[in-house]
């Protein structure tokens, strides 16, 4: 007989407290708190990232809270790159079968999503496009590894840009561009 598998809100609960050691190590109880919410966010995606049904938990739960964080970028109005306005030929822009073999395995995560959601997670996976050569190279085994991490890159530079711009504008920071 088969087991019964539990729902993705508890596999979120038990995926957390596989990470709890490592919480532990944070620098100090702000880091804490902000980690322990980070978390949080995938419990926003539960039927999403149950209908991903993905036997690795922290692969939807990652997904989530990429989701999440290009959602609270796109509202800031952080994403003003060309890259992420979604065209109509996005599935034949995709020349890398290994990247369109990656990105239909999350077709089942975006179908439960609100219109609004899955029209932004389609654009942050088609910015996930240009990274395509370097997802290759991880190969079939880190695809999933290989997008993410392409996805969180992304945003780590649409964030570090906006940062960057805010030094530029402020006279008394130029001296902290150089260091």
């Amino acid at each position: 007989m088969g087991r019964t598998i539990p729902s993705f809100r508890i596999a979120v609960v038990l995926e957390e407290k596989k990470w709890k050691e490592f919480r532990k190590y944070l620098r100090n109880k702000n880091e804490n708190k902000l980690f322990t919410h980070m978390f949080s966010i995938a419990n926003l995606y539960n039927s999403a990232s149950s209908n991903a049904v993905n036997p690795i938990r922290i692969y939807p739960i990652m997904m989530s809270i990429v989701l999440h964080h290009y959602k609270t970028l796109k509202e800031k109005n952080l994403l003003i790159d060309k890259d992420y306005t979604i065209t109509a030929d996005f599935k034949k822009d995709i020349n890398n079968t290994l990247l369109k073999r990656e990105i239909d395995k999350w077709n089942k995560y975006s179908f439960v999503l609100r219109k609004q959601n899955r029209i932004l997670f389609e654009e942050m996976l088609q910015a996930s496009n240009k990274y395509s050569d370097a997802i290759n190279a991880k190969c079939e085994q880190y695809s999933t590894e290989s997008l993410l991490l392409s996805l969180v890159f992304d945003q780590y530079k649409l964030i570090n840009n906006n940062n960057n711009n805010k030094l530029n504008k402020n006279p008394r920071n130029q001296s902290l561009l150089f260091l």
